[in-house]
């Protein structure tokens, strides 16, 4: 971030640059960019980002991680591993944030900063679809196999079902956006659309099936726009309080594919249709009448819209720039590049760190100690460029900061930073309150006690990391307030041990439980990795059992508990857990790419799936319907599969010793019809030389060339049929043939006169890569109908082609250059059938005496 504070009065948006890592507050009145956070951990990563006006919540897709920045503070506040395994979110409004677990049908809200638990978790019927909250401060989901949708609403720090209603056929399939009041929801089993408002819940019909349907989480105004990839058309409903009008409107292929992951948006009167293959925006009426095009990004990035304070913002990741769209239409380009009065990555100049007290020491708070009073060795900020930046990297943030209070102290702790451009070098601590404070201590150290602290004061404490670049951004903890109460008694050691699901599957969590401690407000467990914290971030929960999501698979974790009472005061921390290595069922491989080769043959490929932590052992081909059709050993990427019945659609599946994965799968491709042409012939006395092209697209292929009554199978070129009469005229006949179908090309050619006394000649062409033309012999040296290179090329032949030559004559000088040696001259060879080639291309087998050759 900059060193200034938000201008949240006037609204904003925050996007996320991928290849540099960073996201971008864009002022929605200026269009410019006011605020930058760069998070390195992240960089070249899809990334959600999700905000209000206090934070912004970083969800790293890759990983799992996800973070909180609290613009108040302007620094990190909050760290928490959801995983990759289910389909969650992290959902904001306001101060209120919700994680939501999709795939588990589960609800829990936590705090926005901190990222840990506040309240119970609720846990719905079945999976979950859709999220986010209406204006009333709700958060509304769909429960598809309830056939309904739900709001639930934060208050005293518990969440709970607010509303229920009935709005789709029970176990078909939903889609839901979230309205300014309420929620509109489509059954994608049928042409029903359900609008969940103040008043009862109204059913609109689609003039369409509503298959496969897909919506933006939160729809803002009066329209909304459905997106039907399947059948490549747009619903819309131009005023949901209305019911109407619907109208549909079609969808390029393009934008079909790409509305599966970004479907079209409604917004002031318009429809937004996004397609990656261009990184445009195409702009249509509710009607479907063209309203012009916005050009975001470049070919092949992907696109993504979001409407927020009045405006849509239409964001390009992979790229530098998004575009900003006001109610009126007009549109305003984003440099998200564009220099501001401070680039830095910490909201203040952080101080240099001193050299005491050392990290083994106990810190104590000292006026003197307070920030800014030392010089600072940071670098200027680098000034930035429109292009994608590549600069020395400072490190990332600490987080999170975990704070355990004690009488008159405070214990510290925190995340490793990603090192940057290079190591870190130290961690300073620093705080405000009872007359500030700082401490440093060396890049090896994760915690430090800090003493000397008033019981009964609030303090709050910021974490950064230094490198040879210059210092990261801070990491803020949460408030905690020293007191000379006793703490709990501290925790014996928890059990670690692999969640496993209703099958009996593990799902690559861990589950952390102990037994409680009299007097425990919370408890804070800590996964340690190699016995050493920092790793992973902890967790806060008020019960006496906690489950960790997104642990590095194939890694080794134990775990500890502290114990913490009502004033804050914390306990030591437990002995160790048992050791544990996160290992679970494998990712679905991907890149499947199925092939049909032959009328019963295919061929399916695919990249290595991840193990989870574990060796794949085996692969799986299935078909459509789920049956096996063959399998592979782990370490083989390619299968070839014989099937009597058609196959439409193959699935792979990867196995590990704790059982198979998703299934990676491809729509099989049928090859095209074959081609083949003929690019030139020539002749001996009975032997005919054919140089072609067959294509069979893929497909197993037969070849074949006749003449005369022989033929011959090869579908190398060139191809040569012997046997033949000397001095003859042929039709020949190439053809290809795959299950796919047939293709034939024809071409004439006159076997050579055979006079035993005639001279024969030798093509000498040689093709090199310095050469002008490399591929000039592989063409072909041309045959002329005339001695000379103005007339018609009648064929072409090729290095080593033999054939009689009988009689010469001069004319047209010619020079071979490189492709034979610079054999000049101006003889011109006729041969059998009449037409000319140059001497410079031949070498005769009478001791290549041209002379001796008679003339014409």
């Amino acid at each position: 971030m900059t060193g200034q504070q938000p201008a949240i009065a006037d609204g904003a948006s925050w996007l996320w640059s991928k290849q540099v890592g960073e996201a971008s507050q864009v002022n929605a009145v200026s269009g410019t960019v006011s605020l930058r956070q760069p998070m390195i951990d992240a960089q070249g990563h899809q990334v959600r980002v999700t905000q209000s006006d206090h934070f912004v919540i970083l969800h790293d897709l890759f990983t799992g991680r996800v973070t909180s920045i609290d613009l108040t503070r302007m620094g990190f506040s909050g760290s928490l591993d959801l995983g990759t395994a289910e389909d969650t979110a992290v959902l904001l409004d306001g101060a209120t944030a919700i994680v939501v677990d999709r795939t588990r049908g589960l609800v829990r809200p936590v705090d926005a900063g901190s990222l840990q638990a506040i309240g119970d978790q609720v846990r719905l019927s079945g999976s979950l679809v859709g999220g986010a909250f209406d204006k009333a401060g709700r958060l509304w989901l769909g429960v598809p196999s309830q056939g309904v949708a739900i709001a639930l609403v934060v208050k005293d720090r518990q969440i709970a079902v607010v509303r229920t209603e009935a709005v789709s056929t029970p176990g078909h399939e939903q889609a839901l956006t979230v309205l300014d009041q309420g929620s509109l929801v489509v059954d994608r089993g049928s042409d029903q659309i359900a609008v969940v408002g103040e008043s009862p819940t109204r059913k609109i019909t689609s003039p369409v099936s509503l298959a496969g349907a897909v919506l933006p989480a939160r729809t803002i105004g009066s329209a909304v726009a459905i997106t039907l990839p399947t059948e490549k058309k747009i619903v819309t409903i131009a005023d949901v309080a209305k019911g109407g009008p619907v109208a549909t409107m079609s969808l390029t292929p393009a934008e079909a594919q790409a509305a599966t992951t970004q479907p079209a948006v409604s917004f002031a009167g318009k429809v937004y249709i996004p397609d990656q293959t261009t990184g445009a925006v195409r702009v249509v009426t509710p009607s479907g009448q063209p309203a012009g095009t916005i050009q975001v990004g470049s070919a092949q990035t992907a696109v993504e819209l979001e409407v927020r304070e009045q405006h849509l913002f239409i964001n390009a990741p992979d790229t530098t720039t998004a575009v900003m769209v006001d109610e009126d239409g007009k549109t305003s380009k984003v440099d998200k590049y564009d220099p501001v009065p401070e680039t830095s990555p910490t909201p203040t100049q952080q101080p240099l760190p001193t050299t005491s007290p050392q990290p083994e020491q106990s810190p104590t708070a000292k006026p003197s100690d307070k920030p800014g009073t030392q010089p600072t060795r940071r670098p200027p900020s680098p000034k930035p460029s429109p292009t994608v930046r590549v600069e020395p990297q400072r490190p990332g943030p600490p987080v999170p900061v975990t704070a355990l209070a004690g009488d008159g102290r405070v214990r510290l702790s925190w995340g490793r930073a990603k090192a940057g451009s290079a190591a870190v070098e130290a961690y300073t601590v620093t705080w405000e309150e009872g007359g500030g404070g700082r401490v440093q201590v060396s890049g090896a150290t994760l915690q430090t006690t800090i003493t000397g602290l008033t019981n009964g004061t609030s303090y709050r404490f910021k974490v950064w990391a230094t490198n040879s670049v210059g210092d990261g951004p801070p990491a803020l903890s949460e408030p905690v307030t020293p007191a000379a109460a006793a703490p709990p008694a501290t925790p014996a050691a928890p059990t670690a041990k692999l969640e496993t699901d209703s099958d009996g599957c593990y799902t690559g969590a861990v589950l952390v439980s102990w037994p409680g401690v009299q007097g425990a407000a919370d408890y804070v467990v800590t996964p340690l990795k190699g016995g050493a914290a920092g790793a992973n971030p902890p967790q806060t929960v008020t019960g006496t059992d906690a489950r960790f999501a997104g642990l590095t698979p194939g890694d080794s974790f134990t775990f500890t508990v502290v114990a913490r009472n009502s004033a804050g005061a914390a306990s030591d921390a437990s002995p160790q857990s048992n050791e544990l290595t996160v290992h679970y069922p494998p990712a679905a491989p991907t890149n499947v790419k199925g092939r049909q080769i032959s009328a019963n043959q295919y061929v399916v490929t695919w990249n290595a799936a991840d193990g989870h932590g574990l060796p794949i052992t085996g692969y799986e081909i299935r078909d459509e319907d789920g049956k096996k059709i063959g399998e592979t050993g782990g370490t083989v990427r390619t299968a070839t599969i014989t099937s009597a019945t058609k196959l439409d659609w193959v699935e792979v599946v990867a196995f590990n010793d704790d059982g198979e994965g998703p299934s990676g799968y491809d729509q099989v491709t049928q090859p095209s019809a074959p081609t083949i042409a003929i690019s030139s012939t020539s002749a001996t006395e009975s032997e005919i030389t054919v140089n072609f092209t067959a294509d069979g697209d893929g497909a197993a292929a037969t070849c074949t060339f006749t003449a005369g009554g022989k033929t011959v199978s090869d579908c190398s070129s060139p191809a040569k049929i012997t046997g033949l009469s000397a001095d003859t005229q042929y039709t020949i006949t190439a053809k290809i043939t795959t299950f796919a179908g047939a293709a034939t090309d024809t071409a004439s050619q006159k076997t050579d006169a055979g006079s035993s006394g005639s001279v024969r000649a030798t093509v000498n062409c040689e093709d090199s890569a310095g050469n002008p033309d490399p591929n000039f012999c592989a063409t072909g040296v041309p045959v002329y109908n005339a001695s000379n290179d103005n007339g018609s090329v009648v064929r072409r032949v090729h290095d080593g082609d033999t054939f009689p030559v009988v009689c010469k004559v001069h004319g047209e000088n010619q020079n071979a250059g490189p492709y034979h040696d610079n054999k000049e001259g101006d003889h011109w060879l006729k041969l059998t059938d009449g037409h000319w080639i140059s001497w410079v291309w031949l070498h005769f087998d009478n001791g290549d005496d041209v002379e001796a050759i008679p003339d014409c």
